[in-house]
């Protein structure tokens, strides 16, 4: 009895022990999944079809300055301007069994903020950051290699926080879109 005693008592000081983890204070992501989502919704003439593409990265930032209260994303777009840009998707479009950088006259991603929570505590965070992308059918002739037919694509992210703090680059899957 008193070795079962032993080890729980044990167990739990080991898991009282275990501290805040340490991350970097430069974000740090990887890669979790891609899924598409094709979605079909009334236009004005007639059915207007979409494929939404959901990119999701496993995050961890040591000072946890990820995001923006409402305050701070005011400041910032005042310093910054409309080109503060903390989610950025470079595109790539399969042609010929290469991919090729397609480079869209808008840049996807963009000035994609996180919005944290007021009131949020500083310090070591990790999660998984979901973000989204439309294709919609018709509408492919402003991104360079695409076909509107069963292109098939990957994306490189990268992520900035508040310091501006720029990411390590990851890649996705490669996925098709316009699917016919």
């Amino acid at each position: 009895m008193r070795k079962i005693l032993y080890v729980f008592g044990m167990l739990g000081l080991v898991c009282a022990c275990t501290g805040v983890p340490e991350f970097s204070n430069i974000p740090l992501i990887s890669y979790n999944n891609v899924r598409v989502i094709t979605k079909e919704e009334p236009g004005l003439l007639n059915i207007t079809k979409k494929d939404s593409v959901v990119v999701s990265i496993n995050f961890q930032d040591g000072d946890g300055d990820l995001g923006f209260t409402a305050d701070e994303l005011a400041v910032f777009k005042k310093i910054y301007g409309d080109s503060l840009k903390t989610y950025v998707i470079d595109v790539f479009v399969k042609k010929n069994g290469k991919f090729l950088e397609s480079k869209p006259k808008e840049k996807f991603g963009g000035d994609v903020l996180f919005h944290l929570k007021e009131g949020s505590k500083s310090g070591p965070i990790e999660g998984v950051l979901d973000y989204s992308v439309n294709f919609e059918y018709g509408l492919y002739q402003g991104i360079p290699y695409m076909t509107g037919k069963n292109d098939t694509l990957k994306f490189a992210v990268t992520i900035k926080d508040r310091a501006l703090n720029v990411s390590n680059k990851i890649e996705t899957n490669e996925f098709v879109v316009y699917k016919q």
